[in-house]
């Protein structure tokens, strides 16, 4: 059986990635990364960390955060911010196939943008659950 938290980054990529509103904003084919390559262009989203907790009430359910990251150097935090919101779009209440798993809800949790040290890359951290 594939792992649940594997089954979940493959068909969070494979979904986003077929949207054309992202395809606009970060290019096409999307640039979603894992791993970031050294000579990214800008502006990319990131699939982050997936933490995974039993969910109380159901025999075997599992509850994920799932992060998402948007890095952006244009024009202040605009661009990162309208990402950010392409994604809400997308995923808020979502449903998309997971190998050999079933999801039950998407939705969202929070996001923040932030200047980052290098004084010119804006990151926002986008929170499902």
């Amino acid at each position: 059986m594939i792992p649940v938290t594997w089954s979940l980054q493959s068909g969070l990529y494979a979904y986003l990635a077929s949207d054309i509103n992202l395809q606009t904003a970060i290019g096409n084919p999307p640039r979603l990364y894992d791993n970031v390559p050294a000579d990214v262009l800008f502006p990319f989203d990131t699939l982050g960390e997936v933490s995974s907790k039993e969910y109380e009430g159901l025999e075997g359910a599992r509850e994920h955060d799932v992060t998402l990251r948007v890095f952006s150097r244009w024009g202040g935090r605009k661009e990162a911010k309208d990402i950010s919101e392409l994604l809400h779009d997308r995923l808020q209440n979502a449903r998309f196939s997971l190998d050999g798993h079933k999801l039950a809800l998407s939705r969202f949790v929070v996001a923040d943008t932030i200047l980052k040290s290098d004084r010119e890359t804006y990151q926002s951290v986008v929170l499902f659950r």
